[in-house]
């Protein structure tokens, strides 16, 4: 669930386990927000440039190639 939208309906809906629709929109925005900002394995369709990976492949509802919140490097270029 790399886009943010998709993450927070999911969340809305679903969590937390035993209290389903409890939480509000901005909770399950603010909470798939927090999630998508965290680094992740590399794409595996990154060739390179950060930015042309993004647009073909993340769309703008994603965190990635956007700066890191935790040490500001962009997200999606550290490899593991």
């Amino acid at each position: 669930m790399h886009k943010v939208n998709t993450a927070a309906a999911f969340i809305k809906h679903n969590m937390p386990l035993g209290q389903v629709g409890s939480l509000s929109d901005q909770q399950a925005w603010d909470i798939a927000l927090f999630m998508d900002s965290h680094e992740r394995p590399q794409d595996p369709r990154y060739d390179g440039d950060i930015s042309q990976t993004q647009k073909s492949y993340h769309g703008d509802n994603s965190q990635y190639g956007e700066p890191s919140p935790v040490d500001e490097h962009l997200l999606g270029t550290k490899a593991y």
